[in-house]
């Protein structure tokens, strides 16, 4: 059987990380007699491996601008996927191109922009207009990829939930894999809990939203309280090992509005410490049945800033860690939908 895998997007943060994951996963546990071919869109971060039947397809034109992107998906990408004779497509990408045919598709949706409904932006302001671009002109095309999809795979239940509702196809056609969750607990760096420091490891990304963060932060400042320690990842990268670490000495905060699933809350819960989110369905979800978290409107900084006083002051401590959850392969799983 020949799989092709579609991800001409991704080239940085968590799509890549997904298609980085994915491809390790094939290459480790073998192509099970089947051949791989994987569709990227930036150079050298995979490669060919003949002897385990994987083919790496670079398409640098597709990936120069969201014109050849949007051509891509609209006209030119069905003769490009279809030239390579596929049995399955396996879209990482959240669209497929139209009127592409072959035995079966299937769909990975990672992108909620268009599926959530805290806010819609505007075309009309410049640090929203790429986000807009995508809700109201792209997000049709998720929608319609969707509908003709075989299968379409999500990682969460609102967003099973919200992409039915959508589309208007059948609940069963929409499956919903969680991402993997690690086990943190070698991070630990035994020095305990500081009431007085606050972590958000994201993006500089609008949805994000670090702007509730630093007016609560300077709110508090101006009531005196001026040793907090905030750390954010947006201006300073910090490894992997250096963001598990802060989750045990740290309360996370995370105001972000927008996610398919926000892995840090579930990251953070196995530390048992207070997590402060932003009262949205993902974060429900991720963070149900922790007793030690606690939800804001993320557009009140107000709020915010009271349930940081209260973790500074100690009335809001830690609790009981909690263990990572009983490891799963996630890719282990879509492959055999694949497979099947």
């Amino acid at each position: 059987m020949k799989i092709v895998i579609l991800d001409i997007a991704a080239s940085k943060t968590g799509a890549l990380s997904i298609l980085k994951d994915f491809y390790g996963f094939v290459r480790d546990h073998g192509s099970g007699g089947n051949e791989w071919i994987f569709v990227t869109g930036v150079r050298d971060i995979l490669e060919d491996i003949p002897e385990k039947k994987i083919r790496v397809i670079c398409r640098e034109d597709v990936k120069a601008s969201s014109k050849n992107r949007l051509m891509f998906d609209l006209f030119s990408g069905k003769g490009f996927v279809e030239s390579l004779g596929p049995d399955v497509v396996f879209s990482l990408q959240n669209t497929l191109p139209r009127g592409l045919k072959c035995k079966k598709k299937i769909l990975y949706i990672h992108q909620p922009l268009g599926y959530q409904n805290v806010r819609r932006f505007s075309l009309l302001k410049k640090e929203e207009r790429h986000l807009a671009m995508y809700q109201y002109m792209y997000a049709p095309l998720v929608n319609s990829s969707v509908r003709h999809a075989d299968l379409t795979i999500v990682q969460t239940a609102w967003m099973r939930d919200a992409v039915a509702d959508k589309t208007g196809i059948k609940r069963e056609r929409i499956k919903e894999i969680p991402p993997e969750i690690p086990d943190i607990s070698r991070f630990s760096t035994g020095a305990g809990f500081d009431r007085k420091s606050f972590f958000y490891p994201a993006g500089d990304i609008l949805y994000k939203n670090h702007a509730v963060i630093e007016e609560a932060v300077r709110k508090l400042k101006d009531e005196g309280i001026k040793d907090l320690k905030v750390t954010f990842t947006k201006d300073q990268p910090i490894s992997r090992e250096e963001v598990c670490r802060k989750y045990f000495e740290s309360t996370l905060v995370f105001p972000s509005y927008i996610e398919t699933f926000g892995l840090p809350l579930a990251e953070s819960r196995q530390t048992g410490n207070p997590i402060l989110a932003a009262d949205t369905p993902f974060a429900r979800q991720v963070l149900e049945g922790y007793e030690k978290a606690f939800f804001f409107d993320p557009f009140d900084p107000d709020r915010l800033k009271k349930l940081i006083k209260d973790v500074y002051e100690g009335r809001i401590t830690p609790g009981k860690p909690e263990r990572a959850p009983e490891e799963t392969s996630t890719y282990g799983e879509i492959v055999k939908l694949i497979e099947e």
